[in-house]
């Protein structure tokens, strides 16, 4: 077996076989020999030392690996995190919430003619809730997609007749779902054409902006059109660079479409035809620059082939009745002169087209009721409003609306609870409001409404002389993030 050779036997024997090795004497070879021990002895400490770092860089090393596997995974976590949210991003979010208070009284049912006195009631506690959820993201340079969801409900209300398409999320009909109020897409064409095709920005329109303390979120005035709407609208700027920014929109919708609910088949199964709305509308700004902020809006609307009603849809209790036009003339007003009264001036004119057909409805005791047609004579109605904000976050306004004895307009999907402006006869609108901060607010109001006559809000029947009346006092806290 071969022994381990020290270092200081090899170097004892290198000096001992020197061919010119010199003669040592014992002292000088214990020397050398001390010397080499101790040099062996710092080697082996040396060694024991590098060792002792290769084990603890190697420790190192291993806890580095983990740690960096550990900010690696971090890292992938924080990168998927980074990825959902800008998914999410794409779509920016709103909402509104309001509840408001009601008290409300009033008549109904009293016809002179008739000698119908009239029945009184009085709702003296009515709560309700709304929420909108409103949604927006632009899917490039091109194109960018609006939605908005809705509810609106009376506290405790479980069950309730589901109203026409226009009311869907804009009125209280008992449920607490949410509805589509609103999904359309804007596609720019060029820099002078775009195209807004989907559920379309319908509702809430001029006329409403100021006692809802909101910006315009609505193409049409409300006097004339106040509703969820499903079509497609074409919008040209005739001049972009000009500061009247004069625009013309074209529009097609429908007010009743045949559906697979009636039939297990999408065929023409009777003779009631579509309500088709076809509309054109122009607006400006007028060219006075110490007038501040307006808008002037003339509207043409053209509907054809009016049913009698959107739930009975049997050519036993239902027929086509004729068409219908609507025209109107808008102008607003806002921060009027340099000052802070807002005010604005709203006027509609409908002309029917009867065809001479009637159908005969049930009422909600299933009794049938007398044959009924298109009305038959052109109806008008106006609207007008001023709003005064002081600077201490108090806001005054007062508006009023008269209906003629034959007015219609499509406000059957109005959010507000007493549709006012489809009135045959005159409402007075006090209101009182306080801005909480930028995000929230409470109204104080007092809505008087005299009917005129009867019918209010229908297409269909024969108006009656009526002394009908409703009165209503309210408070609304809403909020808006």
């Amino acid at each position: 077996m071969i022994k381990k050779i020290g270092l200081s036997t090899v170097l004892i024997a290198s000096l001992a076989v020197s061919a010119n090795a010199k003669t040592y004497s014992q002292e000088d070879m214990n020397k050398v020999l001390q010397r080499l021990d101790r040099l062996e002895k710092a080697l082996q400490i040396q060694t024991v030392e590098t060792k002792k770092q290769l084990t603890e860089t190697k420790k190192q090393l291993v806890e580095l690996q983990a740690s960096n596997e550990e900010e690696i995974e971090a890292l992938n976590e924080r990168a998927d995190d980074n990825e959902f949210q800008a998914t999410m991003n794409r779509i920016k979010w709103g909402a509104e919430f309001e509840v408001s208070a009601n008290n409300i009284k009033g008549k109904t049912g009293s016809i002179s003619v008739m000698n119908m006195p009239g029945t009184k009631y009085n709702n003296k506690n009515m709560w309700t809730t709304k929420l909108r959820l409103s949604m927006e993201s632009k899917i490039n340079d091109k194109t960018k997609f609006s939605g908005r969801l809705s509810m609106y409900k009376n506290w405790s209300d479980s069950n309730a007749m589901t109203p026409a398409d226009p009311g869907q999320g804009r009125k209280p009909i008992g449920s607490s779902g949410i509805f589509v109020e609103r999904a359309y897409v804007d596609y720019s064409v060029n820099k002078n054409l775009s195209i807004t095709l989907g559920r379309q920005p319908s509702s809430d329109g001029p006329g409403m902006t100021l006692i809802e303390n909101t910006q315009r979120k609505s193409t049409y005035p409300a006097l004339l059109f106040d509703g969820a709407a499903d079509g497609v609208v074409a919008t040209v700027k005739l001049s972009p660079k000009s500061t009247m920014n004069p625009t013309i929109r074209a529009a097609y919708g429908k007010g009743f479409q045949k559906s697979t609910n009636y039939s297990p088949y999408s065929v023409n199964f009777d003779t009631i035809d579509d309500l088709n709305v076809f509309g054109a509308f122009y607006e400006m700004s007028l060219p006075i620059k110490s007038m501040g902020d307006n808008l002037l809006v003339l509207s043409y609307v053209h509907a054809t082939d009016f049913i009698g009603h959107p739930q009975q849809v049997t050519t036993q209790s239902n027929k086509n009745l004729g068409d219908m036009d609507l025209y109107g003339l808008y102008f607003e007003n806002t921060k009027a002169f340099g000052t802070n009264l807002n005010y604005f001036i709203s006027a509609g004119w409908n002309k029917p087209k009867s065809n001479d057909k009637t159908v005969v409805l049930v009422d909600a005791n299933m009794n049938a009721m007398p044959p009924m047609g298109l009305i038959s004579k052109n109806g008008s109605a106006y609207h007008l409003g001023a709003r005064y904000d002081f600077e201490n976050g108090i806001k005054l306004g007062y508006e009023f609306n008269h209906g003629s004895k034959y007015w219609y307009s499509f406000t059957n999907g109005s959010s507000d609870l007493l549709n006012k402006l489809a009135t045959r006869g005159n409402v007075s609108d006090i209101y009182a409001i306080y801005q909480i901060d930028l995000n929230q607010f409470i109204r104080f109001g007092y809505t008087m409404i005299d009917y005129d006559y009867t019918g209010s809000g229908w297409h269909i029947g024969t108006p009656m002389e009526t002394d009908d009346y409703l009165k209503r006092a309210y408070g609304v806290y809403n909020l808006r993030f």
